[in-house]
Parts: structure tokens; C-alpha cells; sequence
């Protein structure tokens, strides 16, 4: 069915205006790394002209719902509870790509334990909003709180668990690919013919059971997470979760449903998250920070021994970003989760040496810091 142009417009809302610059990219300009070296100069030329296009465009932030069933038809074991939910976020783009009916790509973006939507699109600091920034270099980003986080739905803590969340994302990549989402003010939602899976912390490894599980993205990017190297940190954060959920979890709110828990305990969260992050953005931060399904905790580790046996089987380009100073996965967590992609299409490698787990709240750097991501995006687009 086609749509006019006034009925487009009208469901447009400008975002703000302060676009940001993150630390995710920050350092890439002056890391070794083989993504630099991968990128030939005629694409790169290209993109460059796409994006000096695009930039003089307004940004436009979509408000967005999808309707999801938590089922787990991942290839990692673990108990959701069938029902219908739904996620909420943003689509985040330059105005006139999210005007057409069709658009060629989108990078949905998973946030880890502990954050929420706002970990891409912060808003309580100037020049923190990666989405706005993203969407300013002529990205297209999909941003949302998962199931049982911030203006989604939340169920009962313990039946969500890491294969339902992969299979929400799953289902969220197809209603990309099909526009069949909802978009607020009532609208029709733009179709995206090519969709990356980005995820952070226990986000990137929800989006490698998606990828190894269902082989419908185009492009994975796995941000702050290793199979194999974690700190003895991150497992007495776990551990400290585990304690209260078998206690009976915390409640979401006076009413909400039970089963949640800190991921770790909260007077330790500035160490485990940050290093060069400014004070003010520390403090909104820590103040945002939520409570987690003890079902996405408990099924953590256990989803580690199934991605080693799968992850070798994902076919398309993979990037993996490591913080330099993470204190949840240490160097060399980014090389050593790099080596697991054997099967990719290609594999690039960055480690950011003075940033930390909550790679998107360290520093703020200039616009042309977004290149290099943004080069490794237009080339996945581009296929």
C-alpha cells in the first residue's frame, strides 16, 4: 500500500538538537586495527560523498513499538513464558531516508545488564546521543528497552531468559524488514531491506545467539563482551544477582512483577562500568540504572559453553569493539572473541585503550571519530 507525503510528515518529531559524539567510535582514528586497513578508498569515497549528503538534513526520532511473543526457538535452552509483550524504542535517522516507504539499512541496538534504551540515545548530558550522532553521519539506528526494561513491558523476572531475548530480536529484525511495527503518531513504518544486530555487554551475547540462531541480519556488531575472558569482577556481579533471585528476586516498582535483581551490588557500579566518564554523566547514569530479570542472568553463563560450539557458524561480517579499561571483560577480551568468528565473511577488530565497559558514557570526541563504524556500516550496506 503507498502513503503520501503529508501523512509521512505528520508523524515525523525532530530530536534534539545537541548531536553527539560517543566514546564506541572515539578512538578508533588512532587504534591499530584491522578495520581501517580493510576498507578500500573507492568505498570509502563513496561513502564519504553519502554521508557530506545526508548531513545537511534534519534528524528525526521515531517513537516505535513492536508486538513480540517471549518464545525461545534460540539454539540456547531456557524458560520464557510464551506470552505476548511489547518493546518500545525509537527508530533514530535523518529525516528524509525515515520519509521513504523503503529504506536499505538499519542497525538495531541491544543495551546489556544494568541499562536501558537510554544507554544509545542519553539524553541527560549534551553531546552523549550516539543515536542522534549515528543518525547525523547518515545512520539509521533502531534503539529500544528489552523486554522487563524501562517503557517496555515487563514480565515475571524469571521467564525471560537470553533465548527469548535473541528470539525478540529476531522478531524485531523481521517487522523491520516487513514495516510491520507501529509508529507513534500513527503512521506507516519504513521497511529496511538490510538490518545489522548490534548488542553491548549481555547484549552482544543475546545478538551471537540471534545471529548463529536464526541467520536473518546482515552485519553483527558484538560491543563489550567475551565468551571466554571475564573478570573475577563480573563473576561476583553475577553471583551477587544470583543470591537475591534465589531469594525470591526484587519487585519492578510497588506493583510490578517480582524476579529482578542488581547486577551486582549498586555501591560498586561506578568501578565496574566507568573509567574516563565525566562526573556529571557518571552521576545521571548511575541514577538510571535498573534492576534485571533473574532469568537473563541465570542463563548468562550457561549461554557461554553454546555459543563457543556455535558462534564459528555465522557467516556475515562481524566487528567487535573492546574497551581497553573494561573491568567486566579485560584486555584481551577484543582479539580473543574476535578469534571465534571462523566462519565470518570478515572479521574487525578495535580496543578503545582508555575506555571502559559503558563504552557510550566515556568520552565525547569530534564528528569525524564516527568514521570508521560508519565505514564498516555503509560496507555491510553496501554487499
Amino acid at each position: 500500500m503507498s502513503r503520501s507525503n503529508s501523512s509521512v510528515k505528520k508523524r515525523l518529531r525532530p530530536s534534539r538538537s545537541a548531536l553527539a559524539v560517543v566514546a564506541v567510535v572515539a578512538l578508533f582514528l588512532g587504534t591499530t586495527s584491522v578495520l581501517n586497513a580493510a576498507m578500500p578508498p573507492t568505498s570509502a569515497a563513496a561513502a564519504d560523498q553519502d554521508v557530506s549528503r545526508i548531513k545537511a538534513d534534519a534528524v528525526t526520532s521515531l517513537p516505535v513499538s513492536f508486538e513480540v511473543q517471549n518464545v525461545n526457538r534460540s539454539k540456547v535452552a531456557c524458560a520464557s513464558d510464551g506470552k505476548t509483550y511489547t518493546v518500545r524504542g525509537h527508530i533514530v535517522g535523518p529525516t528524509q531516508v525515515l520519509e521513504r516507504e523503503k529504506a536499505t539499512g538499519a542497525t538495531l541496538y541491544l543495551h546489556g545488564l544494568s541499562f536501558g534504551e537510554f544507554f544509545w540515545n542519553f539524553a541527560q548530558a549534551q553531546n552523549y546521543d550516539f543515536a542522534a550522532n549515528q543518525a547525523k553521519a547518515g545512520q539509521v539506528s533502531v534503539v529500544i528497552d528489552r523486554l522487563g526494561y524501562g517503557s517496555s513491558d515487563k514480565a515475571e523476572g524469571n521467564s525471560i531468559c537470553v533465548g527469548s531475548q535473541a528470539d525478540i530480536a529476531h522478531q524485531i529484525v523481521l517487522a523491520l524488514r516487513a514495516g510491520s511495527y507501529q509508529v507513534n503518531p500513527s503512521g506507516q513504518a519504513p521497511e529496511f531491506s538490510r538490518v545489522v544486530l548490534a548488542g553491548h555487554s549481555y547484549g552482544g551475547q543475546i545478538a551471537q545467539v540471534a545471529a548463529y540462531s536464526f541467520g536473518d541480519i546482515d552485519g553483527l556488531i558484538v560491543i563489550g563482551y567475551a565468551d571466554r575472558v571475564q573478570s573475577q569482577l563480573l563473576r561476583d556481579n553475577s553471583a551477587f544477582a544470583a543470591n537475591v533471585c534465589a531469594s525470591g528476586g526484587l519487585r519492578v516498582g510497588a506493583v510490578g512483577p517480582a524476579g529482578y535483581a542488581p547486577f551486582g551490588p549498586p555501591s560498586g557500579a561506578a568501578a565496574a562500568l566507568f573509567n574516563s566518564t565525566e562526573p556529571a554523566v557518571q552521576s545521571a547514569a548511575l541514577q538510571l540504572l535498573t534492576i534485571d530479570p533473574c532469568g537473563d542472568t541465570a542463563s548468562f553463563a550457561p549461554a557461554v559453553a553454546v555459543n563457543l560450539v556455535n558462534v564459528p557458524s555465522i557467516k556475515v561480517p562481524v566487528l567487535i569493539i573492546a574497551g581497553g579499561s573494561d573491568a567486566l571483560f579485560p584486555v584481551p577480551a577484543g582479539p580473543d572473541q574476535a578469534s571465534l568468528f571462523t566462519g565470518a565473511a570478515s572479521v574487525d577488530q578495535v580496543t578503545l585503550p582508555t575506555v571502559a565497559h559503558a563504552v557510550t558514557l566515556e568520552h565525547v570526541y569530534a564528528p569525524s571519530a564516527l568514521r570508521p563504524l560508519n565505514d564498516w556500516l555503509h560496507k555491510v550496506f553496501r554487499r
